[in-house]
């Protein structure tokens, strides 16, 4: 289904899906009519594009309502957007978008956007959706997912899929790529923590990180998405990128006065290890493949460095403590 109030993209749009043989395409003109159509009990759509800048109700509002009906929790939603402003686009992935296209559209590339975005329901379904506030008692280390799945977490609009992230910035601009930084966090000892946690507690351990990381950076529309294996990724535009590695010593600071408890009373002691930020890749050959390992890369490189640190002071006390000989 496509929602939009000009007329001309409404007569359009079954055109260009009748010659790229795609399905027959329902039009609705504003954001009532959509909602009445979605209500239809006998009818179940597999993709939506909803424009960003309509009356009354504009395509973010809906992109929020949609998302709110569990029938459409997952479906794909792209929006049509002529703004450039770099907030609207984030704030309509928050809102639970997974792609956009910019008019005036390249009719061959939205072609291609709504296939993948079609197929992109055969994994996104079975990408986990988790609760911290689920109580419901479970065996430690026993979850429905593995320790390398992304998910999703309840609640969090700015922590969105790996796949949204992707094509966000797949589509940035030269002159907004220069003004983009990423970063990677990795949690760390994460094969522990998800051997002693319930998977509600799981949900809590992940969402008091995007919490410390969230107030630390300060900026309203950075958008985030969960790797698996404890790794974040955090993308942000046209602010001042974080300081580093300052910015890891002000999560832990936060992180050590938050929730991050288990059921029992006991802190889960949460600690991370931050990448220096980086600019993506110009060259959208790959863009996102590259950025995001270079990222991820400098993660894990901390939190190796960290780890040798670590030992070579356990093992530096251990030599000056008296009656500890080392051989």
């Amino acid at each position: 289904m496509a929602v939009d109030d000009d007329p001309l993209i409404l007569d359009l749009l079954p055109l260009v899906f009748k010659q790229a043989d795609l399905p027959d395409i329902t039009l609705a003109s504003n954001g009532s009519a959509a909602l009445n159509h979605l209500a239809d009990p006998d009818v179940e759509y597999d993709c939506l594009l909803l424009d960003v800048e309509m009356p009354e109700m504009d395509g973010i509002t809906l992109c929020e309502r949609i998302r709110a009906l569990p029938r459409y929790r997952n479906t794909p939603i792209l929006m049509l957007t002529s703004v450039t402003d770099h907030k609207r686009i984030e704030s309509a992935f928050a809102a639970g978008a997974n792609d956009y296209i910019t008019k005036p559209f390249d009719v061959k590339e939205m072609v291609t956007r709504v296939r993948v975005a079609r197929r992109m329901t055969e994994t996104t379904d079975l990408v986990p959706r988790l609760d911290p506030l689920d109580q419901i008692v479970a065996e430690p280390g026993h979850h429905a997912f593995d320790l390398a799945d992304p998910v999703r977490i309840s609640h969090l609009n700015q922590l969105i899929l790996p796949f949204s992230l992707g094509n966000y910035l797949s589509q940035l601009s030269r002159r907004r790529l220069d003004a983009c930084t990423i970063f990677a966090t990795k949690v760390e000892d994460i094969d522990g923590l998800f051997a002693r946690c319930q998977t509600h507690e799981f949900a809590i351990a992940l969402t008091e990180v995007v919490d410390a990381i969230s107030e630390v950076v300060d900026c309203p529309h950075m958008l985030m998405t969960y790797q698996g294996d404890g790794v974040f990724l955090s993308i942000m535009q046209g602010s001042e990128p974080p300081q580093w590695p300052e910015i890891e010593d002000k999560v832990h600071a936060v992180l050590d006065q938050g929730a991050a408890l288990f059921d029992d009373g006991t802190s889960m002691g949460l600690s991370v290890s931050i990448g220096n930020p980086i600019t993506p890749n110009a060259s959208r050959n790959q863009r996102v493949k590259k950025t995001f390992d270079r990222a991820i890369g400098r993660a894990m490189m901390r939190e190796k460095s960290k780890a040798k640190l670590g030992r070579a002071s356990a093992a530096a006390r251990k030599a000056t403590t008296p009656g500890v000989h080392l051989v």
